[in-house]
């Protein structure tokens, strides 16, 4: 089962979601008897994912230059039979049904394999010829896709209606996110709208319809007999079978939190909140959830994924959490030594005030930023004031990157300053 991040409302080609995914390093824990946990983390060794997704008992991810890794029980050639149908190609997206595996390549084409006992392979590839996909997600018997242009896909076992009714459901509307339970399906309409069909015993279906009522949806996820469920305003939603606690528990954990992410496993769930903490509830016997919730530990989660008896999750590889940024200093073609930055705020309007010093050359310090609230700067040599202006941090609740609002910043001549990624940045003096 992959992640399922909210997106901005953006439908326009050329801000496709697949040309600028979120990515960090690897963390996985849960069951490895097969190696799903070990194997794709020796895999992913140095590199950044920037996909990641989990079946009953294997594991998928998709480095930041296209690379899928696969691993754990490959007796339907769920792991060696999308590798060999990603040889060569450049992925994007990858997805995983409880013993078939789904790839997106970074072109649009869908890929799959797996087993096809019920045509949840060759089905779903036949009703993507040709097609440029944008959204994919497998289930136990099923798979469904959607395309760049909102059709929606479907293939598969449907003996609940999990194929023909999503499909009925979907009527001709753009779709725009799509997810696989055991027996059901869940889609999303571009404009919010949540479709749900299949296998109902639990509430899965008609409970997660239920809580989104009226509500604009961005996200779903789905797993077993539970629904997963994201909306626009950062608040989480699910319904179904809750024996390990796996839907009270995650919508407790979620109280009061605004949420970015959703990931639901067969018989746990997980959640990222919009400043990167991760979240967690469900059958725990094989550590699928205290074990992921250690990795990634006072950490920036950027990615989540939930498996059958394990867990995937991707962390921001240098970068502090939330509205903190990782600022140094340093002055170009010179010496070091007396050359300092400082960034000074009072406190004002309910905010905690900033004064930082950095001295040239002595590495990052982090601090808090507050998005429209300019921070002063001063740039000495000793105690001589060689420049003074201002810099406004911004902060993306969503994605939890902080930058950098040069329109609105007013850097004091010969000062300049280059965004890294993951929330850090050097400031150089030039003079």
């Amino acid at each position: 089962m992959p992640v399922h991040f909210a997106e901005r409302e953006s439908h326009d080609p050329a801000e496709d979601p697949l040309a600028s995914p979120r990515g960090g390093r690897l963390r996985a824990a849960g069951l490895d008897a097969h190696g799903q946990v070990r194997d794709v983390l020796r895999q992913a060794e140095g590199a950044t994912v920037s996909a990641v997704a989990a079946g009953d008992h294997h594991s998928l991810a998709v480095t930041d230059d296209g690379r899928l890794l696969a691993a754990g029980i490959d007796d339907y050639d769920q792991v060696s039979g999308i590798l060999a149908a990603a040889s060569g190609r450049s992925a994007a997206l990858a997805a995983a049904g409880s013993f078939h595996s789904l790839a997106v390549t970074r072109d649009g084409r869908l890929l799959a394999a797996g087993k096809d006992r019920n045509d949840q392979v060759s089905g779903i590839l036949a009703a993507s010829a040709g097609k440029r996909v944008t959204a994919a997600d497998g289930g136990t018997v099923h798979s469904v896709a959607a395309t760049d242009d909102g059709e929606l896909l479907a293939a598969g076992h449907d003996g609940d209606g999990q194929v023909s009714g999503i499909l009925a459901a979907a009527g001709g509307q753009r779709i725009a996110a799509v997810a696989a339970g055991d027996f059901h399906t869940l889609a999303v309409t571009r404009d919010g709208r949540l479709l749900a069909a299949g296998r109902d015993e639990d509430g899965q279906v008609s409970g997660i319809l239920a809580a989104a009522r009226g509500r604009k949806v961005v996200a779903v996820s789905a797993a077993a007999l539970q629904s997963l469920a994201l909306t626009d305003d950062g608040q989480l939603l699910a319904a179904g079978r809750d024996g390990n606690h796996q839907v009270s528990g995650i919508l407790r954990e979620a109280q009061g939190r605004r949420v970015a992410a959703v990931a639901a496993g067969n018989l746990h769930s997980l959640a990222v909140t919009v400043d990167g903490v991760l979240l967690g509830a469900g059958k725990d016997a094989d550590r699928q959830v205290s074990g992921i919730l250690e990795a990634v530990r006072e950490r920036h989660v950027t990615l989540v994924a939930a498996g059958g008896f394990h867990s995937l999750a991707a962390v921001a590889p240098d970068g502090p959490r939330g509205r903190a940024a990782g600022v140094d200093f340093h002055r170009a073609g010179g010496p070091q030594e007396t050359y300092s930055l400082r960034f000074q705020r009072p406190p004002r309007d309910g905010l905690d005030g900033v004064d930082v010093r950095l001295e040239a050359g002595a590495g990052a310090r982090e601090f808090e930023v507050r998005e429209g609230a300019p921070v002063g700067v001063v740039v000495r040599e000793g105690e001589e004031v060689l420049g003074e202006g201002s810099v406004c941090f911004t902060y993306d609740e969503i994605t939890g990157v902080v930058g950098v609002d040069t329109r609105a910043s007013r850097f004091p001549s010969h000062l300049t300053c280059t965004s890294h990624g993951a929330n850090r940045f050097t400031f150089t003096w030039g003079r």
